[in-house]
């Protein structure tokens, strides 16, 4: 039985912070438009990232958070 760690708060929200920077990136490399109030390095909320994810899936860049890596 493989057992896993439970994350700390700090540790989800910084990899959550890390996938936010790299969905900022995509929609830079894919001319998507980032939502208004978004700042690059900055924490996105859950609105604005569902938002993002939307625009780039209409690009052609199928983001599937917590899928396999």
């Amino acid at each position: 039985m493989v057992e896993y760690e439970q994350a700390t708060r700090d540790a989800w929200e910084s990899d959550l912070l890390a996938y936010d920077r790299l969905l900022f990136l995509a929609a830079t490399m894919l001319d998507v438009v980032v939502p208004s109030g978004v700042t690059e390095g900055e924490a996105l909320t859950a609105a604005q990232r569902a938002r993002l994810e939307e625009g780039l899936a209409g690009a052609g860049l199928q983001v599937q958070p917590g899928g396999p890596v």
